[in-house]
């Protein structure tokens, strides 16, 4: 476990946003033939229960924040929940890059009474120039009753562009959610521990290759951690519920801090 390739610590504690150099003659696509922007019957509420969500996240900022996942193909993903005074999740943001990179974005899903009635994607991929923003509105049962779709060559440019029609696109947001929890392929089990210079990092994730791992700085007193230390193997792929916190230092260096962990959920 000790010789875990640095590689894969690299991948967890860097996740960057690579913009296209792409050369080629920039073109629009044409919307398709017979789709038209029309107007929902409640579209104007919609948006401006978008709004509020919006303003109300600035305002108070309260949120709940999955781990950064990765995989060696370079996929990775990243939830942040924002939640209202009820501890209710009203906004959903989750950060991608699809494996090779190629493409990245985030997807906003917004909720009233605990059901998606908006979600916005912004992506761009390694096959088009343009940044593309893809909204869509959806019944209460989950049926998407419109999606449009605008793209431009850059951010500045994307909010002054029109919104053509698309075909109506179902934006899923059960992935962030299982991320947000921790379950299924976003389980947190122990896979070893890397040292990078003075700093030492925990591995938790899916057990076996291909899976999504994500690693956090450890205190070398912590009881916890100093446990597992002596018999690694032991406790090799258990699963560990967590506490943990985001560190940003000086220069905009973001990393994940271990505050504890127990091998069950009551413990945390």
């Amino acid at each position: 476990m000790k010789k875990l390739n640095l590689f894969i610590l690299a991948i967890l504690l860097i996740l960057t946003a690579c913009k296209s150099s792409n050369s080629k003659k920039l073109h629009r696509e044409t919307p398709q033939k017979g789709l038209i922007v029309y107007k929902l019957k409640d579209e104007k509420s919609f948006d401006k229960q978008m709004m509020e969500i919006d303003s109300f996240v600035l305002a108070y900022g309260q949120f709940a924040s999955s781990l950064d996942y990765s995989k060696e193909d370079k996929t990775t993903i990243h939830v942040d929940a924002h939640l209202d005074n009820d501890d209710n999740i009203v906004k959903l943001v989750e950060n991608f890059t699809d494996k090779d990179a190629t493409r990245m974005g985030t997807n906003s899903f917004y909720l009233h009474n605990g059901k998606v009635f908006i979600t916005k994607e912004i992506f761009t991929s390694t096959t088009s120039s343009f940044i593309s923003e893809r909204i869509s509105y959806y019944a209460p049962n989950g049926i998407c009753l419109k999606s449009k779709e605008r793209k431009a060559v850059s951010e500045a440019a994307l909010q002054k562009a029109t919104f053509d029609a698309v075909p109506k696109n179902v934006c899923t947001i059960d992935r962030a959610m299982r991320a947000l929890n921790q379950e299924k392929e976003f389980a947190t089990t122990f896979q070893g521990f890397i040292q990078s210079g003075k700093d030492s990092y925990m591995l938790v994730g899916t057990p076996g290759t291909g899976g999504y791992t994500s690693a956090l700085k450890v205190r070398q007193n912590d009881p916890f951690i100093a446990e597992i230390r002596k018999d690694e193997l032991r406790y090799l792929n258990g699963t560990i519920y967590l506490q943990f916190d985001k560190i940003q230092e000086v220069g905009g260096f973001t990393y994940q801090s271990f505050i504890k962990g127990s091998w069950n959920k009551e413990g945390v």
